[in-house]
């Protein structure tokens, strides 16, 4: 079965699992579909991947079957582009913090005249084929999340929210976190009442909401309340939570 496009699959409000990737390795990325996962986010914020190793692992995740999402390094509409080009389900653009960055990141994932991304019919993304409905596909197709990582974020939420072309807001608890003074305590409960803020502005205006959850206690404690894309864990810990199980098993 065909993968419906991202920008639809997260209007269905069913939950999507997607691990964050700081391994830039296609192998991981197929393991990562066999686990039964339904996307993975590329991490080029955080990870070690350049731009160049986009290709195989956006292939990896498209041949076994599950959405790949990039996180990209900044709002500048050429890192946007670039994923996108590269055949990128949609992306997570970090540390929006006023409505003049919200606006310039999803212009940037748009083209005219919803936006203002660079146009190339020939790459990836496009499948090389140089087709002029392409770029209305595109539009049609791909998913543009923002992240809300701290108090500029928060405060200009309202405005942000009535962005025409805006798929969701992803929530990052651990910079969040930071922000109101608790730094790493993603259960403090200020920061759980904010979270639960932009959770609900969310739902009023009909956006999307997207969250980083470092356990399964988490994961199903936000989908409980209508998150729909859980960034559920970092594949190094989740790789070294097995490995650690296992050595564990086997001294037992």
């Amino acid at each position: 079965m065909p993968l419906l496009p991202l920008r639809a699959r997260l209007k269905t409000a069913a939950p999507l699992l997607a691990p964050f990737s700081i391994i830039p390795s296609v192998e991981l990325v197929e393991l990562v579909a066999l686990a039964g996962y339904d996307g993975i986010i590329l991490d080029l914020e955080h990870g070690a991947h350049g731009s160049e190793a986009l290709g195989p692992l956006i292939l990896a995740a498209m041949a076994r079957g599950i959405y790949p999402l990039v996180r990209v390094r900044s709002s500048e509409p050429t890192e946007i582009g670039a994923a996108l080009d590269a055949g990128a389900a949609g992306v997570i653009v970090p540390q929006i913090g006023s409505l003049t960055e919200a606006e310039r990141a999803v212009r940037a994932a748009r083209f005219a005249p919803d936006g203002n991304r660079g146009a190339n019919s020939f790459v990836r993304g496009a499948d090389y084929s140089g087709r002029a409905e392409w770029f209305t596909e595109a539009n049609r197709d791909v998913a543009v999340l923002l992240m809300v990582e701290g108090a500029g974020g928060v405060a200009a939420l309202p405005e942000i929210l009535q962005l025409p072309t805006l798929d969701g807001i992803f929530l990052g608890p651990l910079d969040l976190s930071h922000a109101l003074g608790v730094p790493g305590e993603m259960g403090h409960p200020e920061v759980v009442a904010t979270i639960e803020q932009v959770i609900d502005a969310c739902k009023t205006a009909g956006v999307t909401t997207g969250i980083f959850a470092g356990t399964s206690e988490a994961a199903r404690r936000w989908i409980g309340r209508g998150v729909t894309l859980v960034g559920a864990g970092v594949d190094t810990a989740l790789v070294l939570r097995g490995l650690k199980a296992a050595v564990g098993e086997l001294r037992g």
